[in-house]
Formats: structure tokens, C-alpha cells, sequence
């Protein structure tokens, strides 16, 4: 019996030791963690031994954005996964330190009005009505870094992004809609700001800018390939201007 009160008693020490914060802000910690409904507890060690405490961050995410993609317009729903830890001890007048990703699949639902074709030559108007299905889908892979202060933050980011792009265009040549297949991938940056109520719910919004490749060896032309820029020049087009702006909601888990 004294045995198994013994053992008892070194577990509670153990797990009193593994979850404790430094002794000089114990009672700022355990303020924090009472704000807290969702997440879990890390622990980080910095290059002088001082314990850092972090809370880990999933969140869900579900949204919308408006894209230019060079000369063309597009209207996407967005799902995201967002993945980050955030310091429990302030490190900055107050504010909390972010770092994580936040993954974004957009999926192209139409171009909009006056959008003009990229890869043709002759940059002719896209068909905004007439097409099977969604016009295309992406994924955006960043790392970002933020500034949280009373569930306010602001953020920054940088990263890259693939798009899988299917153009419709009206054509009195080639029957009424043909369509060209094409891939778009580069360096994207950007940056936003939201609020997080109670760690439960997260309103954002994001701007994302780049410069994109349209890859000559994923274009799929079909009967328009002797139109196409990257076809008659024989390689990729370069910097094509890309802009995003999002808005999204998250539930935390």
C-alpha cells in the first residue's frame, strides 16, 4: 500500500513539473489558459533554456475569393486547413506570437465578365456561361507569422501555389466552345488580419499577391493548339501577375 501511495504521489510531482510554467509568470499562464476552449499545450525550449509555453491550433476553413489571374477574372469557394501554435506568455506589449500554415484548395466555380484568355494569342474573351463543371482548382501552400492581441491578429505570409486552369471559348472556327487545359505555379506572398471569438471561431480575411508560370509541357490545347503562346514561342509564359482576395470563416478543433 505505501508503495502505491509512494508512486501516486512522484506521478502527481512528475506531471505538476511537465505542465507547469515558469514560477515568475504562473499566475499570467493559468489567466491565459482559462481564455482557452480549444487546442493543446506544447512546449518549446529557446537557445538559453528558458521554457517558452505554446498552444497548438487545427482549424477547418471554408470561404471565398476573387482571383486576377492576368488578364482574367475568376470566383472561387475556398476550403482551407489551418495549422499553427501561438505563445501562451505575450512577447511583445501584450501581443501573443503566431507561426504556422494556413492550406487553401480554391475551387474555380466561373470567370467573370470581360476576363480575356492568357494563352492564346490573340487573348481572346473567355465563354462565362457555357462550360462543364468548375473552371479550375488550385492549392496554396504558405508559411505564416502573426501578431495576436485580445483574439485580433494580423499575419504575414509567404509560400507557393499550383492552379489547374480549364478555359471555354466561344469560336465560330472550331465549334461553339473548345477548351484548353493548362497548369499556372510560382512564388506567392501576401499577408491579412482577423478576430477569433473565444478560440472557437475565426473571421479572416487575406490578400495574396505572385508571378506565375503557365507551364508549357501541362497544356492540353485540343483543337486550339495552333493558337497558343507557349506553342508557337516552344516554352513557358513567365510572369503572369496573380491577386487574391479572400475571406473565410474557421471553426477551431
Amino acid at each position: 500500500m505505501n508503495r502505491l501511495f509512494y508512486s501516486l504521489f512522484a506521478l502527481l510531482l512528475m506531471l505538476d513539473f511537465s505542465f507547469a510554467a515558469p514560477s515568475s509568470s504562473s499566475n499570467s499562464t493559468r489567466r491565459e489558459l482559462g481564455r482557452f476552449t480549444q487546442g493543446s499545450i506544447v512546449d518549446g525550449t529557446t537557445g538559453t533554456g528558458k521554457v517558452r509555453r505554446w498552444y497548438f491550433f487545427n482549424e477547418g476553413a471554408v470561404g471565398s475569393s476573387y482571383t486576377f489571374l492576368g488578364k482574367s477574372e475568376y470566383l472561387s469557394v475556398d476550403l482551407g486547413y489551418n495549422l499553427y501554435i501561438r505563445s501562451i506568455e505575450s512577447v511583445l506589449g501584450g501581443m501573443n506570437l503566431m507561426i504556422g500554415t494556413e492550406i487553401s484548395v480554391p475551387i474555380f466555380l466561373k470567370p467573370m465578365s470581360g476576363s480575356r484568355s492568357n494563352i492564346l494569342s490573340d487573348h481572346r474573351y473567355l465563354e462565362t456561361s457555357k462550360f462543364d463543371g468548375t473552371v479550375g482548382s488550385g492549392i496554396q501552400v504558405p508559411l505564416t507569422l502573426g501578431l495576436e492581441y485580445k483574439g485580433f491578429y494580423i499575419v504575414g505570409f509567404g509560400g507557393y501555389t499550383w492552379l489547374w486552369m480549364k478555359d471555354t471559348y466561344p469560336s465560330a472556327s472550331y465549334g461553339k466552345y473548345p477548351s484548353v487545359d493548362s497548369m499556372y505555379d510560382g512564388v506567392i506572398y501576401g499577408g491579412g488580419l482577423g478576430y477569433k471569438i473565444s478560440n472557437v471561431v475565426n473571421f479572416g480575411v487575406r490578400y495574396t499577391g505572385g508571378s506565375l508560370v503557365n507551364r508549357h509541357n501541362q497544356l492540353k490545347p485540343g483543337i486550339l493548339g495552333g493558337e497558343t503562346i507557349s506553342g508557337k514561342i516552344g516554352r513557358d509564359i513567365y510572369d503572369i501577375p496573380y491577386h487574391r482576395i479572400s475571406l473565410f470563416i474557421s471553426v477551431i478543433f
